[in-house]
C-alpha cells in the first residue's frame, strides 16, 4: 500500500491499496460483508475483479493504525465503463460514452456513524472531477444507508438492474465529463428529510424501494431518482 496522508480523517490514515494488498483487502471485505444487515447489500468482487481494481483502478483504504476500517474504489476498466453507459443510456439518452463504476464501499461495523462513507465518496468525486469522467455507484435497492450517502453527494438514480431474486440494484450517476451550466448544487437528499422542505420540491414522486417496474417506467419517462427516505426512493422530472 502507498500511504497518502497520515491524518486524513479523524486521525485515520489514507492509503492507496495495491495488488500486494489483495489478501488484506479481501479478508476485510469478506468479514465486514458477513456482518451486514443483509449480505446482499454488498455484492462481492470475484478474485480477478478485485485484483484488477487494485492493480489498474484507484482503490482507497482508510486505516486506524494497522487496521483497515474502510474501503472505496473507482474501476477504470474501459469495457465495463462502456457497458454501464449503455445501460444508463437505455433508460433515457444521456449521451454517455463511459461511466466508471465506484465500488467497494465498506466501513467496518464498529466505525460506522462517523461520516467515513461520505469522506471516502468525496475522494472518488475529487478524482473523477480531476479526470473529467462520469462515475456510477451500483447499490442494492434496500440499502438505504448507502443510497442516502450517494444521493447526498449529488448522484442521481439513472437505471436499474434485476440480477435474480434478492439482487435488485439501482445505478447512481454523477457526471464530471461534461461542463455544468448550473453552479448551484441542490442537496435533494437533505431536503427530503424534512416534510416542510419536501413539499417545496416540484414534480416529486415517491415509490417503494422494491417496486422496480415503477422505477423503470419513471426513468424511461424522463424522471431521475434524487433521494430516498425510509422505504421509498423519490423521483423528480428532469427540467
Amino acid at each position: 500500500m502507498i500511504r497518502l496522508k497520515e491524518d486524513a480523517y479523524r486521525g485515520y490514515s489514507l492509503c492507496k491499496m495495491q495488488e500486494s494488498d489483495f489478501v488484506f483487502v479481501k479478508t476485510f471485505l469478506d468479514i465486514q460483508r458477513s456482518r451486514l444487515e443483509k449480505i446482499e447489500f454488498f455484492y462481492p468482487y470475484k478474485d480477478e475483479e478485485l485484483l484488477t481494481v487494485l492493480t489498474d483502478g484507484c482503490f482507497w483504504g482508510l486505516l486506524d493504525g494497522a487496521k483497515l476500517i474502510a474501503t472505496f474504489a473507482i474501476d477504470f476498466d474501459l469495457e465495463y465503463a462502456a457497458t454501464l453507459a449503455d445501460l444508463i443510456n437505455s433508460f433515457g439518452d444521456t449521451g454517455l460514452d463511459r461511466a466508471y463504476e465506484s465500488s467497494g464501499l465498506m466501513v467496518a461495523e464498529e466505525y460506522r456513524g462517523q461520516g467515513i462513507a461520505k469522506y471516502m465518496m468525496k475522494l472518488a468525486c475529487e478524482e473523477a472531477e480531476k479526470r473529467r469522467i462520469a462515475i456510477c455507484g451500483v447499490v442494492h435497492t434496500q440499502n438505504v444507508a448507502s443510497m442516502s450517502t450517494f444521493f447526498s453527494m449529488g448522484f442521481e438514480m439513472r437505471a436499474t438492474w434485476h440480477m435474480r431474486d434478492g439482487y435488485d440494484f439501482i445505478y447512481l450517476l454523477k457526471r464530471f465529463d461534461i461542463a455544468s451550466s448550473d453552479n448551484t448544487v441542490i442537496n435533494f437528499q437533505k431536503l427530503l428529510q424534512s416534510d416542510e422542505n419536501y413539499a417545496k420540491i416540484k414534480n416529486v414522486i415517491g415509490v417503494a424501494n422494491s417496486h422496480t417496474k415503477e422505477h423503470n417506467a419513471l426513468l424511461s419517462d424522463g424522471y431521475v431518482g434524487i433521494g430516498c427516505r425510509d422505504t421509498k426512493i423519490y423521483f423528480r422530472k428532469k427540467e
